[in-house]
């Protein structure tokens, strides 16, 4: 059934309606019959589609007022005004980045999504961390990437880059990342963390830059003093991904079996080193 402002549009342009539906689909939304009849009047009350006739102007401007036509949605800003911004993607991007020669994080942004502006790479390994934390506690995060995640690379080649949740996968993303000899990421090891790495994944696919899913050399003893499990969906969506990352097969047949998950700020604590 046609809304109320797709009717009073019809009526403007001079287009037949269903007068009994515009009636009931009035009245639904708190306008009586009565109140419609004083106003407007249908050419023909025994067609099933009648031109209606504007028999008092200024009464129908009054009703007419209170059903207003959505914005067409074109981007963010204009998704806002009907309630439905999270519809619509931002189309540029801010992002913290850092490095050990720095004595703050800096930010890469992009206002346009095209165009981004960025201090040249201090370091030109950049590792993207999920969870604030880690890119906080900085010196601490570096060493475990060098000593403990298998990352064959000083400190000073590494840069740092928080970016929450989805927004480190944006696709404006790939022109930043592409100015990096390499890019890899610390995530949780949930199904969260997963889908971020595959997104981080597709975005870089034409690139030639071929993302690791970083985690500790202990991974086992992470898992075994975890106290956080997995729902049932949770544990489906590891073996699904088992077959959309072969690469990470070992990583996530480890996860499943155990039923566990972790945060990466797990692997701050000393107490597993």
């Amino acid at each position: 059934m046609p809304k109320p402002h797709e009717y009073f549009s019809a009526i403007r342009d001079g287009a037949p309606i269903n007068w009994r539906r515009f009636l009931t689909a009035m009245g639904r939304n708190g306008v009586l019959p009565g109140h419609l009849m004083q106003c407007l009047q249908p050419e023909s009350r025994f067609a099933g589609e009648s031109v209606i006739k504007v028999l008092d102007e200024r009464s129908l401007r009054e009703i007419e007022s209170q059903f207003p036509a959505p914005a067409p949605i074109i981007d963010r800003i204009s998704a806002s005004h009907s309630g439905k911004s999270h519809s619509e993607r931002v189309e540029g991007n801010a992002l913290m980045i850092q490095h050990i020669s720095w004595d703050r994080p800096r930010v890469a942004f992009s206002r346009d999504g095209q165009s981004w502006i960025e201090d040249e790479p201090a370091g030109d390994i950049l590792v993207i961390v999920e969870n604030l934390q880690n890119f906080i506690r900085f010196e601490e995060t570096i060493a475990l990437l060098v000593e403990r995640c298998g990352l064959s690379a000083a400190p000073l080649e590494i840069t740092l880059l928080f970016g929450a949740g989805q927004a480190a996968a944006k696709a404006c993303n790939r022109t930043l990342y592409t100015r990096y000899r390499a890019v890899h990421t610390l995530l949780d090891l949930d199904p969260g963390g997963i889908k971020i790495y595959g997104s981080i994944k597709t975005l870089l696919a034409d690139t030639g830059l071929q993302p690791r899913f970083l985690v500790p050399d202990n991974i086992d003893a992470y898992l075994a003093r975890a106290t956080s499990s997995m729902s049932q969906d949770e544990r489906t969506a590891i073996h699904r991904a088992g077959r959309a990352h072969p690469e990470l097969t070992a990583l996530l047949q480890r996860l499943y079996l155990t039923g566990k998950k972790l945060e990466q700020e797990t692997y701050l604590d000393p107490l597993h080193g």
